[in-house]
């Protein structure tokens, strides 16, 4: 990442949260669809997009560590810090209900616990938003780290081929401090 680019998620979060309520039987039909169709949406889409644009500095894929881990990767790979706009995060719908009720998969309470040094929240997160972003998510979109030139450019291809990307956040200076900045 390069200091000022602007984040953008592709994909929506919530995928470990919904499979668990699947698994206990709660997930209603439509929502089934709309979580069977997120994680059957291939990301090559997004990369594809990628690269017909240009100017992303840094990628990667929210898988298993949840978005908080893979967003930590990329600010300690590239020696910065990330601020993410919690409410700008794109969520599968009935993710923020069952986080809110406590249908969390054992490996969201993991990946918080790993973190817990590199993360600071606002107090205006509330905790389900925290499970959320610790959520491990099968087949999750990418977290692209873009130069702010080519960020319309950049989100206006991505939503041609991923319709819920959407910005999240930017990239700033490392000052010491906190790798994960949540407001």
């Amino acid at each position: 990442c390069q200091e000022g680019d602007l984040l953008v998620l592709t994909k929506p979060l919530g995928v470990g949260i919904l499979n668990t309520a699947f698994k206990g039987g709660l997930l209603d039909e439509p929502t089934t669809k709309l979580l069977t169709t997120s994680m059957a949406t291939l990301n090559k889409y997004g990369k594809e997009a990628i690269c017909k644009v240009g100017g992303a500095n840094a990628c990667t894929d929210v898988t298993g560590f949840g978005f908080l881990g893979h967003a930590s990767e990329m600010a300690n790979g590239s020696k910065k810090t990330i601020e993410i706009f919690s409410k700008d995060i794109p969520l599968l719908p009935n993710a923020v209900e069952f986080a809110k009720m406590g249908i969390i998969p054992s490996g969201a309470y993991e990946n918080a616990h790993y973190l817990r040094n590199d993360v600071i929240a606002d107090a205006s997160v509330p905790q389900h938003m925290m499970d959320i972003l610790a959520d491990p998510q099968t087949s999750g979109g990418l977290l692209i780290a873009v130069d702010p030139e080519d960020a319309d450019a950049m989100e206006a291809a991505l939503k041609d081929a991923v319709p819920s990307a959407q910005r999240i956040g930017k990239v700033l200076p490392y000052d010491g401090g906190k790798r994960i900045i949540l407001k």
